[in-house]
């Protein structure tokens, strides 16, 4: 029996801390000169325009490494490196690079984020927690690189931290696995789930963020028919 085709979701919600104007979470997306895709997210340290400014910068550096063609675990490494040097090592950041690599026919993580993400297997989720610290602070900081097959089904969720610390204030803390585990339904669009977990932690926060939230999810997911389209999709509320 021939196996049904895959398609690739990748998706993206976020928003600022509540009283700022500008979020110091930045994702950038890019094609892998091999083949598939990569999502990089940046959290700067703090929040507002000095956060973001930041955040473009080790955005910008590792994404410029990814269109060389440059390994995940190396890009994230030297955006390490331009971010000690430039900072003298007195400002952190955290820094996950989500890809889906052709080539090898694999799904790569590589971790610089002390933030857990979530893994989706056959309907079950589990919380991984494993990274090589934040970027910036520390000489010889390396990433945790998490490799997986490139299977139907499989989903892989990152958060910043205003995500994980949704409800912290209020004392009835977001969770995080019990949280994504019900809105990443068997067949739920990649974006849905976005949409859906920021909403939760902006319900936990009483409607008012207390930090930058972003979500990114990537979901493989069995189609009946491939259509040779690819897709991209952006809507940014202005005022």
């Amino acid at each position: 029996m021939t196996p049904m085709p895959v398609t690739i979701e990748l998706a993206v919600a976020k928003t600022h801390k509540f009283g700022t104007r500008e979020s110091g979470d930045t994702v950038e997306l890019v094609e892998r000169p091999g083949g598939g895709f990569s999502a990089v997210l940046v959290d700067g340290q703090g929040s507002g325009a000095g956060a973001k400014r930041l955040s473009l910068l080790v955005a910008g550096a590792a994404v410029r490494l990814l269109n060389e063609g440059v390994r995940d675990g190396a890009a994230a490494r030297a955006a390490h490196d331009f971010l000690y040097a430039m900072r003298d090592g007195k400002v952190s950041a955290a820094l996950d690079i989500l890809s889906v690599d052709l080539a090898s026919r694999s799904v790569l993580v590589t971790r610089n984020s002390e933030v857990p993400m979530l893994l989706g297997r056959n309907g079950e989720f589990e919380q991984i927690s494993e990274s090589g610290g934040r970027i910036g602070i520390y000489r010889h900081t390396r990433p945790r690189v998490l490799e997986f097959p490139a299977e139907p089904g499989l989903t892989v969720i990152l958060v910043s931290d205003g995500i994980i610390g949704a409800g912290g204030r209020r004392g009835q803390p977001l969770e995080f696995l019990a949280t994504g585990g019900r809105v990443a339904g068997p067949e739920t669009p990649a974006q849905a789930i976005a949409d859906e977990l920021l909403e939760a932690a902006l319900v936990a926060d009483d409607g008012r963020a207390g930090d930058d939230m972003t979500v990114v999810v990537l979901r493989l997911r069995n189609v009946e028919e491939v259509e040779p389209i690819r897709r991209m999709a952006l809507t940014v509320p202005l005022g």
